[in-house]
């Protein structure tokens, strides 16, 4: 469960009702920095700085904590800009289009996606992208949403490589169970997550030395 004082504490933000029922991880602060540290420390396989590719990096980080720390269990926050929500088209036809952003640093996020824990009192999340350490869900989400802009936060299991969307490519916010048997939504090899945090981190590398990278990354995730 996420609190129910999540919208009070960030009037930009709403939380969708029909995101998934996760199981709660007994997780304390140091254990949460053990996390954040042991991601950190595979920097040189997995992509924390480019804009553009956080579906990948989410569904990679979400397999590590996965497999090296068993007794917590991951799912998958996503924030997606108020107006790139299908729900939305008629409400932002003549307004402004407002997008999230990571200050100083990325801007014209369509959405924006990171692991999360839920725990008994709060709700971690995981994301060396834009934080330097483990933070709560209303914190993410308050640095990525603009001032005058506003947020949709679901969170959903782990297995989701993206989100389902029309042929805008605008979220579709109002669907109640995200379809499984939609194999673009899933990457259960994680090899369209390995080919593309590698390819933003070692475009100009060699074939050998980019295989060397896919090999040790498989290697972390299998």
């Amino acid at each position: 469960m996420v609190s129910s004082s999540l919208r009070a504490q960030n009037p930009r933000l709403e939380y969708s009702q029909l995101s998934d029922t996760i199981p709660q991880s007994s997780l304390s602060s140091s254990q949460a920095d053990s996390i954040f540290n042991f991601i950190v420390s595979n920097k040189h396989l997995i992509d924390l700085e480019d804009c553009n590719i956080c579906k990948s990096r989410a569904h990679i980080i979400s397999r590590v904590i996965e497999k090296y720390f068993p007794a917590v269990i991951p799912a998958k926050v996503w924030l997606v800009a108020d107006c790139k929500r299908s729900s939305k088209t008629e409400y932002y036809k003549y307004k402004p289009a407002v997008l999230l952003q990571s200050r100083g640093k990325c801007t014209n996020w369509a959405y924006h996606v990171a692991p999360v824990i839920i725990t008994a009192n709060d709700t971690i999340v995981i994301d060396p992208s834009t934080q330097t350490r483990p933070v709560s869900l209303s914190k993410w989400a308050g640095d990525i949403i603009p001032n005058n802009g506003a947020g949709f936060l679901i969170i959903k299991d782990k297995r989701y490589y993206i989100y389902p969307q029309n042929k805008d490519d605008l979220m579709l916010d109002t669907i109640s169970s995200w379809n499984n048997e939609n194999k673009n939504l899933t990457d259960d090899k994680y090899l369209r997550s390995v080919d593309e945090t590698l390819q933003a981190k070692h475009r100009l590398f060699e074939p050998w030395r980019f295989n060397y990278y896919i090999s040790e990354l498989m290697k972390l995730l299998e």
